[in-house]
C-alpha cells in the first residue's frame, strides 16, 4: 500500500515514541512516558494522541496518515480477530502483585486501531526490528538473522530462510521467557528462573540493588567487585541464552539492541567468549554484533511494518533515520 504518510510508534514500558515519515525520509518524532494507570484503553488512547501530535509537529493534518505500523512489549493473545497485549511490563494485573499501578489482563490495542485506520500492523518490537534490519541494517545479507533486544526486558525476532518468524499469536520467538534455572526471582510474567528475570537491565539493577543497570555498569568502570560479579553473570546467563536460541534457528548473524547495550564495549567480549564454548559446530561461524540501527531503531522498526516498497531504495541509499529531527518530549 503506497501511502503519502505513515506513523510508526514503538511501545515500551516507560515511553512510547511516535513517528511520521514520507517518501523522502522522517517529518517529526515525539515521545512520552508511558501512561499505566486508568482503563485498558488508557494506552491506546495514548498512542492515538501521540499521532495526532507528531502529525502537528510534522504539520500535516492527522488525517493525512495512512498507514499505522506499532511495534509494541508483548507477548500477543489472539481474541476473536484481533491480538491483544498481554505484556508483564504494561498490564499490572499478570502476576498479582504491586509492581505496576494497574489490574489489566490485557490491551485491545489491534481492535482500537482497526476502526481508525485502513492499514495497521501490530507486531512484537523484536519482530519489527528484525524486519527493520533485514530491509535497512546489516541482516540485509543474510537469509537466517535473529535480533534480540536486552533492555527492561529481553526479547527476539527472527529470519529463518529468509522468512519471518511468528507463531500462532505472533509471540514466536519470545525469547526472554525461556527457562533458565530451576529456581531463581520472579519475572514480571510469573515465570521464576527464565532468562528476563535473571539477566534483563531490571535484574542487573535488582542484584546490585540500584534503580538502573546504568547505575551498576558505572560502578563496574570503577572496578566496583560487586558490579563486576553482577554483570559477568548476567552476561554468561545472556550469552547462554543466545546459544540455545542458535540451537533452534541454527542462525548466521544476531544483532543485538536495548539500552543495556549502550555498555557493550563490556559485554560484547564478555557475551563472545561464552557463546563461542558452546557446541563449535553450531556457534564457531555465527556473527554477534551491535545492531547499526542502534539509536534509530525505535522509529525504522515501526516504520518498517508499513513502508510502502517504493520508498525502500531509497532509504537504504540515503538512511534519512540519520537526519531525522530531534526527539521532541511531550
Amino acid at each position: 500500500m503506497i501511502a503519502e504518510y505513515i506513523a510508526g510508534v514503538d511501545i515500551g514500558g516507560t515511553k512510547i515514541i511516535a513517528t511520521i515519515a514520507d517518501a523522502t525520509g522522517i517529518k517529526a518524532r515525539v515521545y512520552q512516558h508511558t501512561q499505566l494507570q486508568g482503563d485498558i484503553l488508557t494506552i491506546p488512547k495514548q498512542v492515538y494522541y501521540l499521532i495526532q501530535k507528531t502529525a502537528e509537529y510534522a504539520g500535516i493534518h492527522y488525517e493525512e496518515v495512512k498507514a499505522v505500523g506499532i511495534s509494541t512489549c508483548s507477548p500477543f493473545e489472539k481474541k476473536g480477530n484481533y491480538k491483544e497485549i498481554v505484556a508483564p511490563n504494561l498490564c499490572g494485573g499478570l502476576t498479582g502483585n504491586d509492581r505496576l499501578p494497574n489490574s489489566w489482563h490485557s490491551i485491545p490495542l489491534e481492535e482500537f486501531f482497526n476502526g481508525l485506520y485502513s492499514h495497521v500492523v501490530v507486531e512484537n518490537d523484536c519482530v519489527a526490528a528484525v524486519v527493520a534490519e533485514k530491509l535497512f541494517g546489516a541482516g540485509k545479507l543474510y537469509d537466517n538473522l535473529v535480533y534480540v533486544t536486552w533492555s527492561t526486558g529481553i526479547g527476539a525476532g527472527a529470519y529463518v530462510d529468509g522468512k519471518l518468524i511468528r507463531g500462532k499469536n505472533g509471540n514466536a520467538p519470545h525469547f526472554g521467557h525461556i527457562y533458565m534455572l530451576e529456581d531463581g526471582p520472579q519475572c514480571g510474567c510469573g515465570n521464576y528462573g527464565d532468562l528476563e528475570a535473571i539477566a534483563s537491565g531490571t535484574a542487573i539493577a535488582r542484584d546490585y540493588g540500584v534503580h538502573s543497570a546504568k547505575e551498576v555498569f558505572d560502578n563496574y568502570r570503577r572496578g566496583d567487585t560487586k558490579a563486576i560479579h553482577i554483570v559477568h553473570r548476567a552476561a554468561r546467563n545472556f550469552a547462554r541464552g543466545l546459544a540455545s536460541l542458535n540451537a533452534l534457528f541454527d542462525t548466521e548473524y544476531i544483532v543485538l539492541g536495548g539500552s543495556v547495550m549502550n555498555d557493550s564495549d563490556i559485554l560484547l567480549p564478555l557475551m563472545r567468549e561464552e557463546f563461542y564454548r558452546s557446541f563449535p559446530v553450531l556457534s564457531k561461524s555465527v556473527i554477534i554484533e551491535k545492531s547499526v540501527l542502534f539509536e534509530y531503531i525505535a522509529d525504522i522498526s515501526a516504520l518498517s511494518l508499513v513502508m510502502p516498497s517504493s520508498w525502500i531504495e531509497s532509504w537504504r541509499t540515503y538512511m534519512p533515520w540519520k537526519n531525522a529531527p530531534e526527539l521532541i518530549k511531550l
